[in-house]
């Protein structure tokens, strides 16, 4: 039974240390597989775009183009979604940033982003962008691979409807002429992000509305 226990302690302590401490080839790997998905499965539909949500992340707040999640690990993601963007087919070029823990541009058939990473003593600030969409998370030391995971699942998984969102935007053209989001260039800190987050703490946590976020196949 001792050397059972023994066993166990050091299954737990590599698990955490892999978790903790990947490497930039890890990361690498994560990336290439995220990009190189093709999914069709979503379960968040809007007017013009969807996407998908992995199981084990709750939504905080959400309305049309952004929405605040959080995990098990009460790891907090905030989404957003640039339709403007991607509709006008803005084109931007990331910049490697070599001081940051990870920096990488991501460029894939059509589609570009980024993944950049910065380290403090708390843990991690992710800043993902691809496809439009753009996932920021501070996640402490040893959620990064789930993170980063649940990062691609969302960010290679958005769909647009380029019929819909002409309408849409054209309708409402004011509106999107005063959004100031911009999800070309990363914060790098996580001052900002952990002060919007903080107006969620104290809102009760939502259950996904099964009516309106059904899991669908779709082009």
């Amino acid at each position: 039974m001792k050397k059972l226990w023994i066993l166990l302690g050091m299954v737990l302590c590599i698990t955490g240390c892999s978790n903790a401490n990947l490497s930039s080839g890890d990361i690498d790997s994560i990336v290439d597989t995220m990009i190189k998905r093709n999914t069709n499965i979503k379960n968040s539909n809007f007017d013009g775009y969807s996407y998908y949500i992995p199981k084990g992340l709750t939504f905080i707040s959400k309305d049309a183009y952004n929405a605040t999640l959080k995990d098990k690990d009460n790891n907090y993601f905030y989404l957003y979604v640039d339709v403007v963007s991607y509709y006008h087919q803005v084109k931007k070029n990331y910049k490697v940033d070599k001081n940051a823990f990870y920096s990488k541009k991501i460029k894939y058939k059509d589609s570009f982003g980024y993944l950049e990473i910065n380290e403090d003593a708390n843990g991690y600030f992710v800043e993902g962008m691809y496809h439009y969409m753009k996932v920021e998370a501070f996640v402490n030391k040893n959620s990064l691979r789930d993170a980063l995971t649940n990062i691609g699942a969302m960010l290679s998984s958005v769909k647009y409807n380029k019929n819909v969102l002409s309408t849409t935007i054209g309708e409402n053209i004011l509106d999107y002429k005063e959004e100031t989001y911009d999800i070309f260039n990363t914060k790098k800190k996580t001052d900002d992000f952990l002060d919007y987050v903080k107006e969620y703490e104290k809102i009760e946590e939502e259950e996904i509305d099964e009516d309106n976020l059904k899991v669908e196949e779709g082009e």
